[in-house]
């Protein structure tokens, strides 16, 4: 089973579940915000996704969950299970490796280019992917490269936009999974708003900017997510 870790109910796995639909994977969601617990015993857990939240990693007086969840992915590594992360997932994958995460100077939100390292040339799954290619953002923190890590990505204001390590675990700040209307709803509200203000960014252009970029990184996404899906958990996909 594919458990899929959500720390808000705004970020959810857009463009990933429909991929896991697309080849017919069996996934669960486990909601933490409301309650649910992690995966116990981790016996039928054959890889976990973790997604974004609001929170920081650091937040544990609040968020208690986060602690449990480190202590997982640190068991998780060490059994060399398939990891995913996106945004706070990554941020979490890489503290469970004893690397720093730290605010930014400048938020980054909005979609913005995305550059691949040189790194990327040999890795199966990222290789054929463009060398830029514009994603949307949603961070003020971001992670330093864990330990034997190899950089993926990087952008104008943040040079660690992903990693790999091992050969299994991979880690994105920015958010190509966020479909169209996942975007619609972030900016949408007061708190959005601000957060928004506080990047220095209008939603207006952010939300002017959302139909077209997508349009271009929806098959990119659907390559990296189909790609990581098929090379690490291919005995899991049904046979026609």
């Amino acid at each position: 089973m594919i458990y899929a870790v959500y720390h808000s109910p705004r970020e959810t796995m857009g463009l990933i579940s429909e991929t896991l639909w697309q080849l017919r994977l069996p996934f669960k969601c486990v909601h933490l915000y409301r309650g649910d617990g992690l995966p116990r015993p981790t016996s039928d857990l054959d890889a976990l996704i973790l997604m974004g939240g609001p929170m920081s990693v650091h937040d544990t007086h609040h968020f208690p969950f986060l602690i449990e969840e480190i202590r997982l992915l640190e068991r998780l590594l060490s059994d060399e299970k398939p990891l995913l992360g996106i945004c706070l997932g990554a941020q979490l994958i890489a503290k469970a490796l004893d690397a720093p995460v730290e605010p930014q100077p400048v938020k980054e939100v909005g979609w913005y280019p995305v550059h691949k390292t040189a790194q990327v040339k040999e890795d199966p799954i990222l290789k054929t992917v463009p060398d830029s290619f514009k994603a949307f953002h949603w961070h003020g923190e971001t992670f330093g490269l864990p330990k034997d890590a190899v950089r993926l990505f990087r952008s104008d204001r943040c040079e660690n936009q992903g990693f790999k390590w091992g050969q299994n675990v991979y880690g994105l700040q920015f958010h190509i999974e966020a479909m169209p209307a996942m975007v619609r709803e972030w900016c949408a509200g007061p708190e959005g708003s601000q957060y928004i203000r506080e990047a220095g960014e209008s939603s207006e252009q952010i939300l002017n900017d959302t139909l077209p970029s997508w349009s271009r990184v929806k098959p990119i996404g659907q390559q990296i997510f189909s790609r990581y899906f098929e090379t690490f958990l291919k005995d899991l996909i049904p046979t026609l």
